[in-house]
């Protein structure tokens, strides 16, 4: 029986994150969860949206918590490239369009992030993206872009056992309270903790038996293959929320075409349509996992792409379904659930670039000091109605 001060369950951006920290910080840790699964059509999961080649990185958020988030994630990205031997990062910044640009434009001056209003000409010019109907248009420069969720995980995990951490492939089926800690069952085996972090995404801490009022938001997203054109930065739009009931198109984002695994090189585009799916339990999410997602968002994603890239031919696309989960707060949830048991879940669809710096604040709940941030307090990370 394997034991350990911290056993982190989940093995994506934010567990990958947090158990570096704790290993590099000196702690006895297990980084505990399942690879991808081979096939979504017969896995009973769990499934998780880090599956993936692409996700936008940028400093620029109207919620100044987002930004502390995203700027020391990203201040961190060189150097855990540099120690693991893994790149992940591309710094191929972002065009945005805002719901509130002053607001955002103020915002990133505040923070030193550089960016700067461009017209919808020099859009077009530059990157053959017609952005014609936006009111304003912000381009976010390096390091702003991309980075890859696979391959940050990979050094995430990396570093976590090169600092003593312990790296297990396989998924924890019970967990079990105990007078001094918890018991995991893991396949075959059986681990001991002090502590667990769970940063489990949609299954929040239903491992422990505890409800998590979350919302889990239903997804599709498209990856298209594209002809030849202009190299594309990451690109949001988003409408002002009082405009969306006329206009009913959903907001988009996409990642610039990365190579999969499959050897073709795509773009991938999803979108934040108020109206999407919700699950209201882990079944629902298996079943539509499985299910492939919606060709009818699909679509809907392609004639929005269509619209901004008029010029570039789509050679193929694939559908994939994902989950979004969202917290009542509209920030990742960080919190003691019971004596020996914290989560640190909710990305409310912006956690990856910042998933390090989740994952730091939430490890540090294992501390003998516990959390100790100048700048964010716990407060901010647990729902006031909880």
């Amino acid at each position: 029986m394997s034991q350990f001060e911290v056993a982190v369950v989940g093995r994506g951006l934010i567990g990958s994150a947090a158990a570096r920290h704790l290993a590099e910080a000196g702690r006895s840790v297990a980084l505990i969860g399942p690879g991808e699964p081979a096939d979504y059509a017969t896995s009973s999961g769990p499934f998780a949206s880090h599956y993936d080649e692409g996700r936008i990185t940028r400093m620029i958020d109207p919620d100044p918590a987002w930004s502390h988030l995203a700027i020391r994630s990203i201040g961190r990205y060189a150097d855990i490239e540099e120690r693991s031997g893994i790149s992940f990062h591309s710094g191929a910044g972002l065009v945005y369009s805002p719901a509130d640009p002053q607001a955002d434009l103020a915002h990133a001056r505040k923070l030193d992030v550089d960016a700067r209003e461009i017209s919808a000409a020099e859009v077009a010019e530059r990157f053959g993206i017609d952005m014609s109907s936006a009111d304003t248009i912000i381009l976010e420069a390096a390091p702003a872009g991309h980075i890859n969720p696979r391959r940050m995980i990979a050094a995430q995990s990396k570093l976590t056992a090169a600092a003593g951490g312990t790296v297990v492939d396989a998924p924890v089926s019970a967990a079990v309270s105990t007078p001094d800690g918890v018991q995991l069952t893991v396949e075959n085996d059986t681990l001991v903790a002090e502590g667990v972090l769970l940063c489990t995404g949609a299954w929040a801490a239903e491992l422990v038996g505890v409800d998590l009022p979350l919302e889990r938001s239903l997804r599709t997203i498209l990856m298209a293959e594209l002809g030849e054109g202009p190299t594309l930065p990451s690109f949001i739009s988003r409408t002002d929320p009082a405009t969306c009931e006329a206009d009913p198109r959903h907001d988009v984002y996409w990642v610039p075409p990365v190579r999969f695994p499959d050897g073709r090189v795509m773009l991938k585009i999803g979108g934040y349509d108020p109206a999407a799916t919700m699950a209201d339990d882990v079944a629902t999410v298996v079943d539509w996992f499985r299910s492939g997602g919606s060709q009818a968002e699909a679509d809907d994603l392609e004639s929005r792409l269509r619209e901004f890239l008029p010029e570039r031919t789509i050679r193929s696309g694939d559908i994939k379904p994902c989950v979004v989960t969202n917290t009542p707060h509209a920030l990742p949830w960080i919190d003691w659930v019971d004596d020996h048991v914290a989560v640190a879940v909710g990305g409310c669809g912006s956690a990856a670039k910042s998933a390090d710096e989740i994952g730091r604040l939430a490890g540090t709940l294992f501390t003998e000091g516990g959390w100790n941030d100048p700048v964010l307090e716990l407060a901010s990370f647990r729902p006031s109605n909880t």
